[in-house]
């Protein structure tokens, strides 16, 4: 399922979601930096990259960040800020193993090449009579 912008944008709230900057690179350092849905962005194989970051870093409230726990005085970590429901963690999903994207720059029109593994095997040191 894709998350499209103008969907998160209507839904979410005013006002920006983080104080600062600090605040806010510090939660996607430990939600977005290693979510799926950002990463064909992340390593180059799409143009857009996650619309509910961009919601967020444009001074909005997604509506998929829920408030995360706070102790007794109201305070909260930066990583526990909030809890976005859209969250896919690396490894997670199971079931059918899904296609890997196509190689920037092939747009499925070639047979994709297999990869192979490669190993580095140091020299074998060879005893020559001069």
């Amino acid at each position: 399922m894709t998350i499209d912008y103008d969907e998160v944008r209507r839904r979410s709230r005013e006002g920006s979601p983080f104080s600062n900057g600090t605040e806010g690179y510090g939660w996607m350092a430990v939600w977005c930096e290693i979510c799926l849905r950002d990463a064909p962005f992340r390593n180059g194989i799409s143009a857009t990259g996650c619309p509910i970051i961009l919601v967020a870093q444009l001074g909005r409230t997604p509506a998929e960040f829920l408030d995360g726990p706070r102790d007794e005085h109201g305070r909260y970590s930066i990583a526990q800020r909030y809890t976005c429901i859209e969250y896919r963690a690396p490894g997670n999903g199971g079931g059918e193993p899904r296609p890997k994207p196509e190689p920037r720059g092939m747009d499925g029109l070639f047979d994709r090449p297999e990869r192979s593994t490669r190993m580095f095997v140091p020299p074998t040191r060879i005893e020559v009579s001069a």
